[in-house]
């Protein structure tokens, strides 16, 4: 009785959330206790909290206005989110593919559209690419942010149709992020 009871409260809950259970996937791995005891650094150099909000929630919203429902994905310059905001109906696989196009704009520097052209025209790049698990095949939609001169995360946006709509999304994000 108590399971019953226990999973229609949950099967509500996610319900109201409009996430389904396929969609309620963790993707961290949950510490040992000597880890979670461990002292705890800070994360590294990136955006703010509130620009990194504005910033994905713009980007998502940006795309919904268009009719397509993604995910934005924040990262500081470890390519660690900040911020993941997945819109209402986008595909759980966005919210991997999103933060893989961030981590690849940090660790290169350079948006993911430039990356994915060069690497057609240049073999060792890549290789480079396809061996890092976290870069993978590279698409659209990766945008570095900088602060000056300086690197300080990236802002990666999946679930187009197209990667030239995700760019426009997350462009239209660090816009508004940075005028405010």
């Amino acid at each position: 009785m108590k399971k019953s009871v226990l999973a229609g409260l949950a099967a509500v809950l996610c319900t109201s959330l409009g996430v389904t259970a396929v969609q309620a996937q963790v993707t961290f791995t949950t510490p040992s206790n000597d880890e979670a005891r461990a002292p705890r650094p800070l994360r590294d150099r990136g955006p703010a909290l509130d620009p990194a909000l504005t910033a994905a929630k713009t980007a998502v919203d940006t795309c919904a206005a268009k009719g397509h429902q993604v995910t934005a994905v924040v990262v500081d310059t470890a390519g660690l989110p900040v911020v993941i905001l997945s819109g209402n109906g986008a595909a759980a696989i966005t919210q991997s593919i999103g933060m893989g196009k961030a981590v690849s704009a940090v660790r290169n520097g350079k948006p993911t559209a430039q990356l994915a052209s060069e690497a057609q025209n240049n073999p060792e790049l890549a290789a480079k690419l396809a061996a890092d698990p976290q870069q993978g095949p590279q698409r659209g939609g990766g945008i570095p942010i900088f602060e000056g001169t300086t690197l300080i995360g990236a802002i990666g946006v999946s679930g187009a149709p197209a990667a030239t709509i995700d760019v426009e999304c997350g462009q239209a994000g660090l816009d508004k992020a940075l005028a405010g």
